[in-house]
């Protein structure tokens, strides 16, 4: 056994900190709940037990008639090359399209788009990280990637744009045949390769043939980042926290500390109003569509779900589905070091009667267990303080 005594007398002198100190009220603060499975309830029907059996509808992002996901079907590790899929399936987990692209491993698959011509658009997002040898990954310069495919799965456009990073691309929408995406970009004039830099709002526009249109910022000369992004009667709706006092947030009095604005621009990123008040919340981001308009997390209707955190929400027309995460209980090999616990956890498919009466409730595991092994071992292997002698 590997000697860990320096590390667990740590967390007990910080556990005893945490109750001589962390609890001015006398009843104390509210235990959370501890991690459990769920209840099965009700009888599954026919057309949902493959679906929950091989959990096809962990991390698929949701619209009105389809749904998308993406995988990694192929790495190599050699060339710091992966291989993605993204699929797309009706509401019962039929496949209907798929395509494939090799990238970099700074690239992520992210901003999935069922589309007005019922094909999909996605994002190729670049995120920056440290090379084992060096450097990183953006010193050889990189471009995220706009690619749209049709309703087959083939290829329409692929719209490389030059030093923009994936989280400039956070959300898209479709409209009046242009595609328009909204989320954060580092300031380029302050912006260091490693460094935290300051971030400004960033919009672009693409045709419905990829050509890049125009893209523009709303900025001060601190922190302006974008919470949530959505479509308004006039355009669209920007929820955003900023600690710039100048530029478009004149007169925020931030003191250096977020503020939140709600600022309207239209179809082409004229600003048409700002207020200083609080909007749509970061996590606050949308799980499918109901009556053909979007669902949010905030929604009353989750208010009193009670089968972990919802995922994805998908209307039948007579009835919905919700899919959540939810923690079992407390992987028990963690190593200490870690600023954060892991979790078993379940996928849980929960669906209601238009009324809100439960239908039927059933869970499949969904610990990503291979991982959670696979880190540990080389934790133990390699300790950060040096291997010791077995005792």
């Amino acid at each position: 056994m590997k000697k860990r005594v320096p590390f667990l007398f740590i967390l007990v002198i910080l556990l005893c900190a945490t109750l001589l100190f962390g609890c001015n009220d006398p009843a104390g603060p509210t235990p959370p709940k501890e991690p459990a499975p769920v209840e099965q309830i009700g009888q599954v029907p026919e057309a949902f037990k493959q679906i929950i059996q091989n959990n096809l509808f962990k991390d698929a992002v949701g619209f009105e008639q389809r749904l998308l996901k993406t995988e990694i079907c192929a790495q190599d590790e050699e060339n710091n090359v992966l291989e993605h899929r993204v699929l797309m399936t009706d509401l019962y987990g039929n496949e209907l399209a798929a395509y494939t692209c090799r990238a970099d491993a700074a690239y992520d698959v992210i901003t999935l788009t069922a589309t007005a011509d019922g094909g999909f658009l996605f994002v190729l997002g670049f995120f920056d990280y440290s090379l084992r040898q060096g450097g990183w990954a953006s010193d050889a310069g990189f471009a995220s990637r706009v690619i749209k495919c049709d309703q087959s799965g083939n290829l329409q456009f692929d719209t490389a744009l030059d030093q923009i990073e994936g989280a400039s691309l956070r959300f898209c929408f479709e409209k009046g045949g242009r595609f328009y995406f909204f989320g954060n970009q580092q300031t380029p004039e302050t912006d260091r390769t490693g460094v935290g830099s300051p971030t400004d709002i960033y919009m672009a526009i693409l045709d419905h043939t990829g050509a890049f249109l125009k893209s523009q910022t709303i900025a001060g000369t601190d922190f302006d980042d974008l919470d949530m992004a959505e479509m308004s009667e006039n355009g669209f709706l920007l929820s955003i926290r900023s600690q710039s006092d100048d530029g478009a947030f004149a007169g925020s009095d931030s003191g250096g500390y977020g503020v939140n604005w709600v600022i309207e621009v239209d179809d082409d990123f004229k600003i048409i109003q700002k207020r200083k008040k609080e909007g749509r919340g970061y996590f606050d981001e949308r799980l499918g569509f109901k009556d053909g308009a979007p669902f949010y997390p905030s929604d009353s209707i989750l208010k009193s779900f009670d089968a972990g955190t919802p995922r994805l929400f998908i209307d039948y027309g007579d009835f919905y589905l919700i899919v959540s995460e939810n923690e079992t209980g407390i992987y028990e090999n963690q190593p200490p070091v870690y600023n954060s616990i892991w979790y078993y956890t379940e996928t849980v498919y929960t669906a209601y009667e238009d009324d809100g009466d439960l239908i039927f409730r059933a869970a499949v595991d969904s610990t990503p267990l291979d991982y959670y092994d696979a880190r540990a071992e080389e934790f133990w292997k390699n300790p950060p303080w040096g291997k010791t002698e077995e005792s």
